[in-house]
């Protein structure tokens, strides 16, 4: 939960139609990281939140389009799958 949160916040700064480009996808999977570290379900948090990152990456290819995450309730699915 704490891992969503942290992830609206970073996309919440997206204010134009664009496509992700390196800047937000690091800034995506340094925020999953350092959540994830601290989840102990999560065994590899790298390979967690490349999965993550990739999920919504084609469910949501334009950036300012992933603000809606938080309406989203399949984006926990996506994280249940990449806890797999």
């Amino acid at each position: 939960m704490k891992f969503l949160v942290l992830v609206l916040l970073l996309i919440s700064a997206f204010s134009c139609k664009r496509k992700w480009n390196e800047k937000d996808k690091s800034e995506f999977y340094s925020g999953c990281l350092n959540s994830a570290t601290t989840n102990k379900d999560i065994k590899d948090p790298k390979t967690y939140c490349s999965c993550l990152l990739q999920k919504v990456l084609a469910r949501y290819p334009n950036a300012n389009d992933a603000k809606y995450i938080k309406y989203d309730t399949s984006v926990r699915q996506l994280a249940r799958e990449c806890m797999k």
